[in-house]
C-alpha cells in the first residue's frame, strides 16, 4: 500500500451556515466547508462554529484534508 506524499493546493468552493443535525445541538449553527482538491475530488465537511476567519477556514481545511489523504491516491494491492 502506498500514500503520494505531494502538497496540494485547494480551492475552497463555498463556506456557509447550516443547521446543526446532532440533536444535542439543535437550534444552534455549524459552518459547513466544501473545497475541491482536483476536478475530482471535492469534499464537505461540518464545524460547530459560526463567523470564522479566511484563516481559521483555512487551518481546518489544511485538517480535514490531512485526515483525508492518507485515503485519496491511496493503492491496494489486491
Amino acid at each position: 500500500m502506498s500514500v503520494p506524499k505531494e502538497k496540494k493546493t485547494v480551492e475552497v468552493l463555498s463556506v456557509a451556515e447550516v443547521p446543526a443535525i446532532e440533536p444535542s445541538r439543535l437550534g444552534q449553527f455549524d459552518t459547513q466547508i466544501t473545497y475541491r482538491v482536483d476536478p475530482l475530488h471535492v469534499f464537505t465537511f461540518r464545524v460547530p462554529a459560526t463567523n470564522l476567519s479566511a484563516q481559521q477556514i483555512a487551518d481546518y481545511v489544511k485538517k480535514d484534508y490531512a485526515k483525508r489523504k492518507g485515503i485519496v491516491g491511496m493503492q491496494v494491492e489486491v
